[in-house]
Formats: C-alpha cells, structure tokens, sequence
C-alpha cells in the first residue's frame, strides 16, 4: 500500500511536470511568433538626387495589420525606425561609413477629436493632421525626398552602398501582452556617383 501511494504521488508529480514544461513552450512559442508585421518589407527604395544633397525615396509594407491599426484606434502611439547607412565602398578592404543616420515616424489617434496625427523627425514642421486612417498609414510608412549627404561630400566616379533597415519600436503595449516588434532585413543599392 506504502509503494503504490509513493508511485503515485511520483506520477502525479510527473504529470504536473509536463503539463506545466507544456504550458512554458507553449508560451515561449506564442511570444515568438510576429504576430503584427509578419509580412514586413521595404519597397520602392530609391536613390536619387536634388541640387545639392543625394535623397532617398522608400516605403514599408505590411505592418499595419487589423490588430495594430485596432489598437491605434484606441490612442495607443505606435513609432517606427529607419535606419540609413551610406557606406563608400573600397576595394580590398573595409567600406568606409560615411553616414549614420535614424528617421523615426509615429502616428497616434486623437479619440476625442477623431483624427491621426504623423510625427516624422525629418520634417521641421508640426505634425500632420488627417482624418482618414488609409491617408495617415501612408504618411507613417513613406519616405519621400530624405537628405541623406550632401553632394560635394560624394567623389566622382567612386562606388557607394546605401543600406536602409527598418524596425517597429520595441515596447509593449499596455494591456495586451503582445510585444510590438519587427525588423526588416537590411536593404541594399549600390551606385558609383
């Protein structure tokens, strides 16, 4: 009687084991999972130049799914990240890093007066105000005519790689649980000026 109640109590101690060890992947694997920006990419990169700078044209699709722009509905800011890498290109041996530089947009739901607002740190002037979600998704994620480096900085005839990623801000949203993150993979254009 002793061993077959000492058996069980090790099996239901077991048991409980491999429920919980299941219930910890379980929720290990569901952090894992992109669940707002799965399809996440760059598109329509472009390098081109005004007068005096060298300028770059982009656009990010597929983050804003039905469950972001649901939680932007609520006034919850969302902010995402460029990240802009010009390099010089230098046969046998290291690319030089010419510039360095981080554009961040965010767009967050006024409830109560029923309008999105796009803050975008490259522009020097207020935040644009829109009623329309599908006219503030486009501004959040597009990029037109950035000042990347001024053009003398730039030799004649020399190779260049600019390299464009961009992230979803990591932070959490209060309340859901669900973590906010992605990253694109890095993009790439070379050109000789």
């Amino acid at each position: 009687m002793f061993i077959r109640a000492q058996f069980q109590i090790q099996q239901d101690a077991l048991t409980r084991w491999v429920y919980l060890s299941c219930f910890v992947f379980f929720v290990l694997f569901m952090l894992a999972v992109p669940t707002f920006a799965e399809d996440a990419e760059l598109t329509n990169l472009i390098v081109k130049n005004s007068n005096d700078e060298l300028q770059v044209d982009l656009m990010i699709k597929g983050i804003l799914s039905q469950e972001m722009r649901a939680i932007v509905s609520k006034g919850i800011p969302i902010s995402l990240t460029f990240l802009i890498l010009l390099y010089e290109v230098r046969d046998y041996w290291f690319d030089n890093k010419m510039i360095s530089k981080t554009v961040v947009h965010e767009v967050r739901f006024d409830v109560l007066k029923k309008e999105y607002r796009i803050w975008r740190s490259w522009e020097e002037r207020a935040p644009q105000t829109v009623k329309n979600f599908e006219k503030a998704q486009s501004l959040f994620y597009e990029i037109k005519g950035f000042d990347v480096v001024a053009l003398s900085r730039l030799k004649k005839g020399k190779h260049y790689q600019l390299r464009v990623k961009s992230e979803l801000n990591k932070n959490k949203v209060r309340f859901t649980g669900f973590p906010w993150e992605f990253e694109t993979n890095w993009y790439t254009i070379n050109f000789i000026y």
